[in-house]
């Protein structure tokens, strides 16, 4: 009952086995790779990357590696395999992890369900069944109830119990910045996840008044107004310090710029309260009773389901995870993975499934990376550039997910968190890579597929920084046009 990926067909696999080499070819022509074979080692490109990491860098701590992986050639190595935080450059591991072992047609389904059979009455508890789903939004929930109207429910004669129990603690990953809890970006990853558990406020300035208007669009929680709009040098003193309570009340606290009105999203403290109140608004909007109650729980294997919901294959969700360098999406697919591998849905879990997956597949020269979660947001994560591209290299070389893997990626120029880098010619449209960032971190990794040159495989990875990102971005893109020039 609890299998929750579409598998291929064995006749399907023969089929692609055969079509091997013809989707590999047709992979690699897709990116415009035309040289095959060994290609010199360009001097102009040691002399220019040297430039860049030892002068232009010199204030932070720098490791690259950059690989022509059409020929197996090793380009240039600075640190490449000194571990290094990572940041976003984690969810990269993830994604591969994810195609390899879970398939890019793996789906999460939501289950309602139940022990007794469908009735306008039902007589017993019906059981809300989380698969963990970082997709599943309140229309989804919404439409799964109405699945239940729809079969002639009227009323249920027990409780709604509330199922979340496929991924385990902690609901946070060890450290995240304290600072950043609050926030949207590292909401806590429960088996129950709805609109990505986060709640976005309003925050509009007051005609008269110091204290700002809230208003609230996804939820409806408690808030405690406590902020004022300030001026630049009132700004000087007073910091932003919102906070989110084990009990969803938001508490907004100290100061923001007076320029009229902040959109800010964040993080849902405790995602099985929600859940709660969500499945439960539902069924009373739906107009099905319910005489017992809400409560949370764990459904008996024997319950079967009456009513799911499928999410998009896992193609999709990983696309937008690394395009968009979602935590939530990586924070679930690193704990599917743990549940899918061990039975065990935790960031320890999925780390370790992580891992022997990738060492599995890419052979014992891959050495496992140091993790404590499966999105990068946690500052005591530890990679090697080295790790970074032999991940890159082996993934380019598997014709079954070569041409998703590649496409999921951030595109410079024209998607994701790339799409204002590097977006004139000749690698507008070109160079397919991951991003990360968190404080005092810039990472970048990726290929360089530029028509008419081998692809190239790089992972640039910059600790130590002080102040914001923008001059590690501006060197990364440097290091980006030099491979381009010098392969």
């Amino acid at each position: 009952m609890r299998v929750k990926w579409v598998e291929l067909s064995g006749s399907f696999f023969a089929i692609l086995l055969m079509k091997k080499q013809t989707l590999f070819n047709k992979a690699v022509l897709a990116f415009g790779v035309f040289v095959a074979g060994v290609v010199p080692v360009s001097a102009n490109l040691t002399a220019q990357v040297n430039n860049i990491v030892n002068n232009q860098a010199s204030n932070m701590q720098v490791g690259v590696y950059i690989k022509n992986i059409t020929s197996g050639q090793v380009l240039y190595n600075s640190n490449g395999t000194r571990p290094m935080t990572p940041a976003s450059n984690v969810k990269v591991f993830t994604a591969a992890a994810a195609y390899l072992y879970l398939g890019p047609n793996y789906h999460y389904v939501t289950e309602i369900d139940s022990i007794t059979p469908v009735a306008s009455v039902i007589k017993g508890n019906l059981y809300f069944y989380f698969s963990g789903d970082p997709t599943l939004t309140t229309r989804d929930i919404t439409n799964l109830v109405l699945q239940l109207k729809q079969k002639g429910v009227r009323q249920i004669n027990g409780n709604v119990v509330i199922d979340d129990s496929i991924f385990s603690g902690p609901d946070y990953g060890v450290g995240w910045p304290q600072g950043d809890l609050a926030y949207c970006y590292a909401a806590p990853i429960g088996g129950a996840i709805i609109n990505s558990n986060c709640m976005a406020l309003h925050i509009v300035k007051s005609r008269g008044y110091q204290t700002p208007q809230i208003k609230q669009y996804t939820t409806q929680f408690p808030v405690v107004n406590q902020l004022k709009l300030v001026g630049p040098s009132q700004m000087r003193t007073c910091a932003f310090q919102p906070s989110v309570t084990s009990g969803n009340n938001i508490v907004l606290q100290g100061c923001l710029p007076a320029r009229g009105q902040w959109n800010i999203a964040f993080a849902i403290k405790n995602p099985s309260d929600y859940a709660v109140q969500v499945v439960a608004s539902t069924f009373k909007h739906a107009g099905i009773q319910v005489t017992g109650k809400f409560i949370n729980g764990v459904a008996p294997q024997s319950a079967k389901p009456i009513a799911q919901h499928s999410s998009k294959p896992l193609q999709a969700i990983l696309s937008y995870m690394l395009k968009r360098s979602d935590n939530v999406y990586a924070g679930a697919v690193g704990k599917t993975l743990g549940n899918a591998y061990y039975g065990v849905g935790s960031y320890k879990s999925g780390v370790s499934a992580i891992n022997t997956i990738l060492t599995t597949h890419i052979g014992n020269a891959f050495k496992p990376v140091y993790l404590e979660d499966t999105s990068g947001l946690s500052a005591y994560d530890l990679v090697a550039p080295q790790q970074l591209v032999q991940v890159l290299d082996y993934m380019y070389h598997q014709p079954s997910v070569a041409n998703i893997f590649i496409k999921s990626l951030a595109i410079c120029g024209q998607r994701g968190t790339l799409v204002y880098r590097m977006n004139k010619a000749p690698l507008l449209g070109h160079v397919f890579g991951k991003t990360g960032t968190i404080n005092g971190v810039s990472t970048l990794s990726g290929y360089v597929m530029v028509p008419g040159h081998p692809v190239v495989a790089f992972a640039i990875m910059m600790n130590d920084i002080e102040g914001n990102s923008y001059y590690a971005h501006t060197l990364q893109d440097k290091i980006v046009k030099v491979i381009a020039a010098n392969t």
